[in-house]
Order: structure tokens, then sequence, then C-alpha cells
């Protein structure tokens, strides 16, 4: 067997020589359909048609309008596409290492040569010479990539830019679960303001007339000063209640990028619709929740990085090759017996390192366990609080129902006192408290609604956006 035979096998043995790690997803003990079953009923997602932006499910063009103007204009969402944009590039600059670099260089020079400098043999003649030297060449360099060093590197920044491309997802979804978060605050705050206001003109109603009283003496002085304090009470929590709807507003002027001086929201008293979800939604539907995805990335890249670091390792080889020409004068550069070239491998071999390569290693594999267990908590996260916003929904739609049933028996006492006091038999004292009472209680029923809302919203931000996808019917019946 020739020598140029014995090159070539160990040449494909050598090829086959990668040191890249394997990658194997974690595996994770999770359940298939969620804990809270009182709320489940058949979901029938419509995969045909065309995906709305969850938040349009509320029915309030108004919200809306901010959401569209907060993916537009927000400063965090322009930042998160500059790292995409970061990472695309890192990508494209990993996967240059797998093509060959060619580079033009040159050397035009005019220089002396000293006549006092050592030569290797005592004989020959040695004299001072001025010399024109013109040498332009073409350079080429290519990196063999036998332990799996360039590869592994470009897989390290395609997870990379999977990663900041579910970042960006992710900033998208914080971004438009806060605007709808505060734009429903804002609206809750503008109700219990005109509640508020309804309720404190029926306290100064209730102040002059139990003076009247008191003056006519039916009743004592007591009375009078009781209703004087709920007045003072009514009037703190509207102050409050108006400093928080300020900051509300500041705040989704900030999210939509606007400046907050010149951001204002008119006060407007306008019905809440409950954003319609199916349930029965499979555990799998978290991997769309876009921390999942980053951290899982996070994990290929971490583990992509181990290759890297233990192709170290071994020798790196270089084909080097050069063409080009070298002559004193300008007229003769490009004759033949002026051209120069050369090919050949290079290859560099770490002897001793002081064992920055092994610390190098361990560095990345401490850091892939890291990221592993990042991935994991990321995971147990989504299932915690997909569970809170469902116990939240469980628990709140049965207090809004009895909020709603304290409202009603509240407008039934209030009609009966109405007609009490039209038919002369109780007074008009009685009439307001019992206005009161109903303001009092509706206003409970409010913001019944705004946590019910809001903890809709959590559990949609959980599900990572939505719940576009198969249900767990769906696939079952698939897998048959």
């Amino acid at each position: 067997m020739n020598w140029r035979l014995i090159s070539c096998l160990l040449l494909l043995e050598l090829v086959g020589c990668s040191v890249a790690e394997p990658y194997v997803k974690p595996a994770l003990d999770l359940p298939a359909q969620w804990s809270s079953k009182e709320l489940w009923r058949q979901a029938k997602p419509k995969d045909d048609s065309p995906k709305a932006p969850w938040w349009r499910s509320f029915k309030d063009v108004e919200l809306d309008a901010l959401e569209s103007k907060a993916l537009e204009k927000s400063s965090n969402l322009k930042i998160a596409v500059e790292r995409v944009n970061q990472a695309r590039m890192s990508l494209q600059g990993s996967n240059a290492g797998l093509l060959p670099q060619l580079f033009g260089a040159g050397r035009l020079a005019r220089q002396e040569i000293s006549n006092q400098r050592p030569l290797t043999n005592y004989n020959a003649p040695n004299w001072a010479t001025v010399q024109t030297d013109i040498f332009p060449t073409l350079n080429a360099t290519y990196e063999i990539d036998f332990w799996g060093r360039v590869s592994s590197t470009v897989n390290a920044s395609k997870a990379g830019l999977e990663q900041s491309l579910a970042d960006f997802e992710n900033v998208k979804l914080i971004l438009s679960a806060d605007v709808a978060n505060n734009y429903f605050n804002v609206r809750q705050a503008d109700i219990e303001i005109n509640n508020l206001e309804q309720l404190e003109g029926l306290e100064l109603k209730a102040i002059e007339l139990a003076g009247i009283r008191y003056e006519l003496g039916l009743t004592p002085l007591l009375e009078k000063n009781q209703q004087s304090l709920a007045l003072q009470n009514t009037r703190i929590q509207l102050e409050q209640l108006r400093r928080l709807r300020g900051q509300y507003e500041h705040t989704l002027a900030t999210l939509i990028g606007d400046n907050a001086t010149d951001f204002h929201l008119e006060p407007k008293i306008k019905a809440r619709a409950l954003a319609e979800i199916p349930f029965e939604l499979p555990s799998e539907l978290l991997e769309r929740r876009p921390d999942v995805a980053s951290a899982e990335r996070s994990m290929i890249a971490a583990n992509a990085q181990i290759g890297v670091a233990k192709a170290a390792y071994f020798p790196t080889i270089t084909l080097n090759s050069q063409f080009g020409y070298e002559s004193g004068r300008l007229s003769n550069l490009y004759n033949a017996d002026s051209r120069v070239w050369s090919f050949g491998p290079s290859f560099n071999l770490p002897i001793f390192d002081g064992g920055r390569i092994e610390a190098n290693v361990a560095f990345t594999r401490s850091s892939y366990v890291v990221s592993v267990e990042a991935y994991k908590k990321a995971v147990l996260t989504a299932f915690q609080e997909v569970e809170d916003g469902l116990l939240g929904l469980s628990t709140l739609e049965k207090a809004l129902r009895e909020a709603q049933n304290a409202s009603l028996s509240a407008k039934n006492i209030l009609q009966l006192a109405k007609d009490r006091y039209e038919g002369g038999v109780s007074s008009s004292l009685d009439w307001t408290i019992s206005q009161e009472n109903y303001l009092t209680t509706t206003r409970q029923e409010s913001q019944v609604m705004a946590q019910r809302i809001s903890a809709q919203i959590y559990l949609i931000k959980a599900l990572g956006g939505g719940w576009d996808g198969l249900t767990l019917n769906d696939k079952k019946s698939q897998s048959q």
C-alpha cells in the first residue's frame, strides 16, 4: 500500500473524529392535562382561519389601537429586534468559518540591504544593495474541521439566533400583557371614580337630611356626624383613585412609546367583555411559551460550546495557499519567472497551556448544567403560572356570580326603598342610604370584574400568548 493511499485513509478517519457533544433534551415528567377539571370544556380551534392577536378577544377597539402602537413604537421591542439582528450577524460570521477565506496582500518597498549582515558562507561576497520589491499575492486559507470546532460554533450560533427570536416573542408577550393590564386598570379607575362621585353626591344629600332631622329633634347629632365621616372617607378614596389612574396612564404612555406629559386617555365608562378562553388545553401547549423556548435554545447553545472547548485539545489544521508575483521592476512583474506560489497544510497543536483548556471545558460543562436547570425551572414555573391562572379564574368566576347576585339584591332593595319613600312609609334618608348601599355593591362587582379580566390576561400570558393549536382530544385522535 503506497503512502498516498495511507494518507487518504488517514484523512477519512480524521474527518469522522468530531468531539462535539450530542444534544439530548432532558426528560421531564409532564402532566397530560391541568388539575382544575371543573373548568374544562371542549375547545374547537379553527386552524384554517387567520389567528388574530389575543387581546382582540376583549373586543375593545381602543385597546387594539394601543396594542398596535406599542408594537410599533416600544423601545423594549426595538431593542429585542436589534438583539435578533445581532444574533443573525453572529450566525453569518460563524457560517463563514465553513468556507475558505480568500484575501489579497502585497508589498511595495524600496529597501537597502546592509553589507554587514551575517551570512551562512564565509566565502560569499557581502555588499550593500538598494532594491525595489514589488510583491502582489492572492492568499487562501481553510480550516479543516476535523474535530467539529467550527460546526459546533455554528450550532451554538444557530441556537443563539433561535433564543434571541424567542426572547423577542417574550418581550412582545410581556409588552402586550402590560398594555392590556394598565389599560383595564385605567378603565376600572374610571368606573370607580364615577361610582364614588355619585356616592359623594348622595352622602352630601344624606348629611343635609340628617341635619334637618336633627334640627327637628327626630335624630341625634351622631347620625349627622356619621354621615360626615362617610363623606370624608369617600373623598379620601376618590383622591387615591385619581392618583392611581394617573400612574396607570403614565405607565401606559411609556409602554406605547409616548411622553407621559402629553399622553391622556379621556375618562370613559364602558362595558367590558370577558375573553373567551377554550379549555381542555394539553400541557404540551406550554412549548409555545417563548421563555421556555428561549431556555431550551440556551441549553442547546451551551451544549454546543462544550464541543468547541473540547476541540482545543486537538491540533488546528489549516490549508494555506499563496499565489502571486515578485519582481524588482514593474515592467517584468507578470513574467512567468516572476511567479511565486505555495500550498500546504499547517497545524497548531497545544502541548502545555497550564490547564487552560481543561478549565475551559469544565466551565462549559458547568454552564450546560446551569442551562439545564434553568430550563427545568422555566417549565415548572410555566406550569405553576398556568395553574395559578386557572385557580384565579375558577375562584373569581364564583366571586363574580356572587357579586352580581349581591348587586341584584341591592337593586331590589333600592327599588323597595324608593316605593316606600314615594308611598310615604319611610323617609328620604332611608332611600338615600339604600342608594349608597347599591353604589357600594356595584363598585364591588366592578372590582371583581376587573380582577377577573386581570386573571384572564395572566392566564393568556402563562399560555404563551394564546391557545391556537390542538386540544388534548385532537392530539389523541391524530395519534390513533
